[in-house]
């Protein structure tokens, strides 16, 4: 069995709205926060290529590995927006959205069947036992992937570890 860590990034610049491509670095507090991380010496580190997530692993150890696959879902016009935002600026598709979280897709968007088999593809390329410095989404698609667990259930907080066992 091999153990596997699925680590959130630490807090951004940029809070309460919808980050999905958009590549802000780490707010102070976020600094903070990521040097307190601890990952063991022995597990291989995968990281996903955004500033956020690069600035959490540069917290934890130098020598990781950018996986591609890793990056945040993309939210597409949402991109930026507070749900509030969202609800006045798109009343019919929030709505919609609220219905099936995971099956409806707002025009320009990642379909979410897209952005999970991405990340199962990205998974490919980790070599265990590792850990992983992504977001909440990549994570809760890999925390279903393991446990099968549903992803909608999946919460993490900023820096939150899980811990999961191949």
């Amino acid at each position: 069995m091999a153990e596997v860590l699925i680590i959130r990034h630490a807090e951004p610049e940029l809070r309460g709205v919808f980050l999905g491509s958009l590549d802000p670095g780490l707010s102070e507090t976020g600094r903070v926060m990521a040097a307190e991380i601890v990952v063991p010496d022995d597990l291989n580190l995968y990281v996903s290529p955004k500033r956020r997530a690069r600035e959490t692993a540069d917290a934890i150890r130098s020598g990781f590995q950018i996986v591609e696959g890793l990056r945040e879902i993309d939210y597409g016009p949402w991109e930026g927006l507070s749900w509030k935002q969202i609800e006045s600026q798109y009343p019919k598709e929030s709505e919609l959205k609220m219905q099936d979280w995971l099956g409806y897709t707002v025009p320009g968007a990642e379909p979410w069947a897209h952005f999970r088999k991405r990340v199962e593809m990205a998974l490919m390329e980790c070599t265990a036992p590792y850990a992983i410095v992504a977001h909440l989404a990549v994570n809760s698609v890999i925390h279903e992937i393991i446990t099968g667990k549903p992803a909608y259930e999946f919460r993490q907080a900023y820096c939150e570890i899980v811990r999961l066992t191949l």
